[in-house]
C-alpha cells in the first residue's frame, strides 16, 4: 500500500471513529465536563492507532464538542455545539485553500529546515517575541491572524534563501484571507498557537528535521480538519421523526 493510499484509509478510519465518539456525547454517555481517557487508552478503546484516534479528537475540537487543556486532557465542552456553516475554499485570484494548502507544505517545511539550520540570534529573538505576543490572554482574532502572517514570514526570511522569502510574500494574500476565513472555527486559535510554538522550539533548538516535520504538520493539520468536519456532516444522520402515540393517532383521527 502506497503513503497515500495509508493516509486515505486513516482519514476514513478517523472519521468513522470522530462519528462514534460524537453518538456517546450526545447520547450523554460521555457528559459535558467529563475528561476523556488519554489518547493510548481511548485508541485502544476504540480499536484504532494513536494518530487515527489523535484526528478524530481534533475532528471533534474543530466541530466544539471537545477542547484540549495542555498538560491537562481533552474535555467534552457541548454536546450540541453550534454548527459552524460550510467554510468557502476559494481564494483570491481564482487559487483553492487546496492550492495554498500544497504551496505551503513545500515552501514552510523548506522554510523552517533551513531557518533551525541558519538561525540567527536576531531572528530567535523576532520569533519568540512574536510567540509572546500571541499568548496573550483574551488576544483577539484579527490581532491572532496578524501574528499568525508575521510569524510564517519571518521564519522564511530567518531560511537565509531569498528567493524563498519571495515565494512566501507572493501567497500572503491568499494566506491572509485563509486565516480569516478558518479562525473561528472551534479552538482553531489555540491549536494553531500550540504548532506555532512546536515549531518555534524546533527552529530555536537547531533540529532541521523536526522543525521541517511541525511545519508540515501544522499545514496538513488544519486541512484535514476541513476534510473531516465535511465528511462528518455528510456522515450524521438525520433525526428521526418523534413517534406518534397509537392513542394520539386516534385522537387526531
Amino acid at each position: 500500500m502506497s503513503d497515500t493510499e495509508r493516509l486515505v484509509v486513516r482519514s476514513k478510519l478517523s472519521d468513522t471513529v470522530a462519528a462514534k465518539l460524537e453518538s456517546l456525547i450526545v447520547a450523554g454517555q460521555l457528559e459535558v465536563g467529563a475528561k476523556l481517557p488519554n489518547e493510548k487508552d481511548l485508541a485502544q478503546q476504540f480499536g484504532v492507532g494513536r494518530s487515527s484516534m489523535r484526528e478524530a479528537v481534533r475532528t471533534l475540537e474543530a466541530a466544539g464538542f471537545l477542547r484540549s487543556s495542555h498538560g491537562v486532557g481533552v474535555f467534552v465542552v457541548s454536546n450540541s455545539p453550534r454548527r459552524m456553516g460550510p467554510v468557502d475554499q476559494s481564494l483570491m485570484g481564482g487559487f483553492t485553500m487546496s492550492d495554498l494548502f500544497e504551496t505551503r507544505m513545500a515552501i514552510e517545511a523548506k522554510a523552517a529546515e533551513l531557518a533551525a539550520q541558519r538561525l540567527t540570534d536576531h531572528h530567535s529573538e523576532v520569533l519568540h517575541s512574536i510567540i509572546a505576543a500571541a499568548s496573550a490572554p483574551g488576544i483577539t482574532e484579527h490581532d491572532f491572524v496578524a501574528l499568525d502572517a508575521r510569524l510564517h514570514r519571518q521564519v522564511a526570511e530567518a531560511s537565509g534563501n531569498p528567493l524563498l522569502l519571495y515565494m512566501w510574500e507572493s501567497i500572503s494574500p491568499q494566506f491572509a484571507e485563509y486565516s480569516h476565513k478558518v479562525i473561528g472555527l472551534p479552538s482553531r486559535l489555540e491549536r494553531a498557537h500550540a504548532d506555532h510554538c512546536g515549531i518555534v522550539d524546533a527552529i530555536t533548538a537547531r533540529d532541521p528535521e523536526l522543525a521541517a516535520r511541525q511545519a508540515h504538520e501544522h499545514v496538513a493539520a488544519v486541512q484535514r480538519e476541513l476534510q473531516s468536519l465535511t465528511s462528518i456532516e455528510r456522515w450524521r444522520p438525520e433525526p428521526r421523526p418523534t413517534p406518534v402515540s397509537s392513542t394520539g393517532a386516534g385522537e387526531g383521527r
